[in-house]
């Protein structure tokens, strides 16, 4: 039983990084990256919409599938974005990061292993989706024209699970200048 469990996985393992013909870097320069032609005018709101809540009372309080307007910082990550698509991690805009190794005071956590769990607790992932619920499949940077740090007010609905697992589906994004 143990050798065929052992195959089954090195199988899986061996097909995980082929798909759809596409070679991947873990360094592609955003800047580099070529991609279909999407009208980013319809996910930037020129205005800020109302009633935006904070990333940490959003994961407490929401509840799957509902209407939500967060604030905060992309980043909470040590590389925030997510390669080729239009999602990002975003921080909870009373978090501070610090560096590693610093002793960290309320509201501010640092990118090392110590502070994970306090990271975890105040951050989500955004996608920003089309109207199938497809990820746009652009560089949030190239998209938006944001950067690490930057502060914005998303607009879109819960996607939660039993797991605790928190991601924001975006359907409109307004960068604070």
């Amino acid at each position: 039983m143990r050798p065929a469990l052992l195959i089954v996985i090195a199988s899986m393992l061996s097909t995980a990084g082929v798909g759809c013909g596409r070679n991947s870097s873990a360094g592609v320069d955003p800047q580099a990256v070529t991609t279909v032609s999407i009208d980013a005018s319809k996910y930037m709101l020129a205005e800020e919409p109302d009633g935006a809540v904070g990333v940490i009372a959003a994961r407490d309080s929401a509840q799957d599938g509902e209407a939500i307007v967060v604030v905060g910082r992309i980043g909470g990550a040590a590389n925030p974005w997510i390669e080729g698509r239009a999602a990002f991690m975003l921080l909870d805009a009373s978090m501070l990061i610090v560096a590693d190794g610093t002793d960290s005071a309320d509201g501010e956590i640092c990118m090392d292993d110590c502070c994970a769990v306090e990271r975890s607790a105040s951050t989500t992932l955004v996608k920003i989706v089309d109207e199938r619920g497809q990820v746009l499949t652009v560089d949030t940077r190239q998209l938006l024209g944001v950067a690490a740090n930057d502060m914005v007010v998303i607009r879109g609905r819960v996607s939660k699970d039993a797991s605790g697992n928190f991601v924001v589906l975006a359907d409109g994004v307004h960068v604070r200048r």
